[in-house]
């Protein structure tokens, strides 16, 4: 099982800003950080990746407001990542490359 921190790393990462360099060789959509937030978070839900008692929505509600603080830059960077992680079929590496993006 995914630990169970993985949703507070995801949300620290956002909440402190980071600038996100590290590009995924998978290309990202253009729907902005939104279609991604909400896609990144049913897929932690998928792989039982929430912190115990966190829904969906308090999961999108927590990284839009943590990505409130980061530059416009940032917020696609960080879209465009998470839509790269989101390519993976498997929990396992969905999960990995959230970790390894800090997301």
């Amino acid at each position: 099982m995914v630990s169970i921190s993985t949703l507070r790393r995801f949300t620290l990462a956002l909440a402190l800003g980071l600038t996100l360099t590290t590009a995924v060789a998978c290309g990202g959509g253009d729907d902005g950080p939104g279609g991604a937030v909400e896609a990144g978070c049913e897929r932690l839900d998928e792989c039982n990746a929430l912190n115990a008692g966190i829904s969906v929505d308090e999961c999108i509600q927590e990284v839009d407001v943590a990505l409130q603080s980061a530059t416009p830059s940032e917020r696609n960077d960080w879209a465009t990542l998470m839509n790269g992680c989101l390519q993976f079929d498997t929990c396992n590496a969905f999960i990995s490359c959230v970790d390894a993006n800090g997301l």
